[in-house]
């Protein structure tokens, strides 16, 4: 998919891209997720492209990981053999991606929900989160860094869990103004 999107000239990251369509499906479900994509690569030549119908698939998926009531949810990030430094700015992307998603489908959501509640905490740690990089002694000490990696990936992915639950209100009320 990384392919088809840059050859497609698309300049936002695949991880960035999926946290954005992920907030915005919790926020207020598919159609505003197709609504943030479209907002996102309007000056992207996507629509002939097989980027779209990817895209599309990605969407799909991702609806169906968040409702999966196995959490079978994961956010799309490079694999554990990428470099750690790679892997950081993904995950830092992705909860760039995911605020941009739900601020700009749900900001009332968002503002109300920064007062207080466990949405609150997960928006609040998702925004340190997508400032996160290395520090030249965390690249050298690789192997507690990917263990604090991993934490912080397995916190993203049960949080976004945790949020899709709680806008569960936002994406009815969407699905109401929709039809």
């Amino acid at each position: 998919m990384r392919e088809s999107l840059a050859d497609a000239g698309a300049v936002v990251a695949l991880a960035e891209l999926h946290g954005g369509v992920c907030g915005a499906l919790c926020a207020g479900g598919a159609p505003a997720a197709r609504h943030w994509l479209a907002h996102c690569l309007e000056d992207q030549e996507l629509a002939a492209s097989t980027a779209a119908d990817e895209l599309e698939g990605l969407l799909d998926a991702s609806q169906k990981a968040l409702a999966d009531p196995d959490l079978t949810f994961e956010p799309l990030l490079p694999d554990d053999d990428a470099p750690l430094a790679e892997q950081v700015q993904a995950l830092a992307l992705w909860c760039q991606g995911f605020l941009s998603g739900v601020g700009t489908t749900a900001p009332s959501a968002a503002r109300h929900s920064a007062e207080d509640g466990s949405l609150a905490e997960i928006l609040r740690d998702f925004a340190e989160i997508s400032r996160a990089g290395l520090s030249e002694e965390e690249a050298a000490g690789q192997a507690q860094a990917d263990f604090a990696l991993a934490e912080i990936h397995e916190y993203v992915r049960a949080s976004v869990q945790i949020a899709f639950e709680e806008l569960t209100g936002e994406r009815a009320a969407a699905a109401r103004e929709v039809h």
